[in-house]
């Protein structure tokens, strides 16, 4: 962008887009299991991209709407479906450097979109009733938004009171996974450093040259994400059948340290 003798800016980025359909299996197969973990496969199904999530969901009316029982519970549906997919619609990051008389100062931001994770910390953390949601409605009890079947094909808004306890062992269990599959995508700032190059000039006679010192940042911050308690980016592994699930998943951590190079 500038570049002059005193002073240099760059800035540098990367962006891939990520577009894929299963079109057939072989013979008459229409899923293929890569993984999983309690009741949510990652399947191969032809029709959808590579990588879905495929478990139990809620019972919904023709116009999407979660259908309740007579106690005010969600019902759960009995065939399992598609709840989302391990594979982003694409991925980025973009970063900058600033150079002025040795002195550098570089940040990277970057971004994962369009995935899907199945969370069991919010599973069993709603089930057990550890977690902050499941403080609503624990005095007076909670209406789930959805509605009640009051005949065929006809439904009315649900106004049925539940407890929370009811309700939430009933909405995240292992019968159910639909309420635990979350968006994805995040944008992280990755990395921030601040470094001093030592001119050569100033070294005469002395064996090393280009001689530097930086400070660095990493995995700072969490810019953007939609998931709640955990790092989006996450999985059991790097193989593509652990990809999209998280189960008790330890806190990222941001790490601070320093490097120092040099040349002979």
């Amino acid at each position: 962008i500038v570049r002059n003798d005193d002073f240099v800016w760059n800035i540098y980025g990367n962006w891939s887009w990520i577009d894929n359909e299963v079109v057939s299996l072989g013979g008459d197969l229409d899923a293929l299991t890569l993984g999983g973990q309690w009741n949510v496969d990652v399947q191969a199904r032809p029709g959808q991209p590579y990588g879905a999530l495929f478990g139990p969901g809620y019972l919904r009316d023709p116009e999407g709407n979660i259908v309740h029982d007579n106690a005010g519970l969600p019902r759960i549906d009995e065939t399992y479906k598609v709840l989302g997919n391990v594979v982003p619609d694409w991925t980025g990051g973009i970063g900058t450097s600033l150079t002025y008389k040795g002195i550098t100062l570089s940040t990277l931001i970057d971004a994962k979109w369009g995935n899907d994770i199945y969370s069991m910390t919010t599973t069993w953390g709603r089930y057990a009733g550890v977690l902050e949601e499941t403080i609503a409605g624990r005095e007076t009890g909670l209406i789930g938004e959805g509605v009640i079947q009051t005949g065929e094909n006809t439904y009315v808004e649900n106004n049925i009171v539940a407890s929370a306890k009811a309700y939430n062992q009933r909405a995240y269990s292992n019968s159910v996974a639909e309420g635990s599959v979350f968006d994805g995508s995040f944008v992280k700032w990755r990395e921030l450093s601040l470094g001093y190059t030592l001119p050569n000039s100033l070294l005469g006679d002395f064996p090393m040259r280009d001689i530097s010192v930086n400070l660095i940042g990493r995995n700072l911050a969490i810019l953007y994400t939609t998931i709640p308690h955990i790092d989006p980016e996450t999985s059991f592994g790097t193989g593509n059948g652990n990809q999209g699930l998280e189960f008790g998943q330890l806190p990222s951590a941001r790490s601070m340290g320093f490097n120092v190079s040099f040349k002979f």
